[in-house]
């Protein structure tokens, strides 16, 4: 056959080219966006020391980009991606999150208080779940668009006690977007 190559020698080269069927392995991300949970943008950093386990904190900044004594939520919270369904432009991953939430109504102090309303009866810290959609468009590079919808749920029990009252059970929606590697 003069040498040329055959189709089984041909195969494996055909496959190397083929794309990914796996996600983009996203190590960390920082994203910014709205929230029901507060009037300030919201922003959320999460790094994720293994592929379906991440941590995450999103909250206004209060206390350190801003002094504002504006009532928000910010959260603190463990996320498990449940799996990955390929589309035409990246990946859908729907996830659990599972950690707690903060509820301050005036100035922050440092640290959480679970118990109580804190120092100056503006602050409570209490469980929160969650649930959301996250997606991984890659870019290039091992970089990507990071975009997530999500929903929670948190508790207060001191939240009646703060100088404002609030109710306990804080239902919140965010939507987020950003970049990750």
């Amino acid at each position: 056959m003069g040498g040329g190559l055959s189709v089984a020698e041909e195969a494996p080269v055909g496959v190397a080219v083929e794309q990914r069927d796996e996600p983009p392995r996203n190590y960390g991300n920082l994203r910014a966006g709205a929230s029901t949970s507060g009037r300030r943008p919201s922003i959320c950093l999460e790094l994720s020391p293994l592929a379906r386990l991440g941590v995450e904190a999103c909250g206004t900044g209060s206390g350190f980009l801003h002094r504002d004594p504006e009532p928000e939520i910010a959260h603190f919270r463990a996320n498990l991606t449940l799996t990955s369904f390929k589309t035409r432009l990246g990946w859908l991953q729907p996830r659990l999150s599972a950690g707690f939430a903060e509820l301050q109504i005036g100035e922050d102090s440092s640290g959480f208080d679970f118990g109580g309303s804190g120092p100056t009866g503006v602050e409570t810290a209490g469980p929160e779940v969650g649930a959301s959609l996250r997606a991984l468009l890659p870019i290039s590079s091992g970089f990507e668009f990071v975009g997530e919808l999500g929903f929670s749920a948190a508790y207060f029990n001191a939240a009646p006690q703060l100088i404002r009252p609030q109710a306990r059970f804080q239902p919140s929606a965010s939507f987020t977007l950003g970049v990750g590697f």
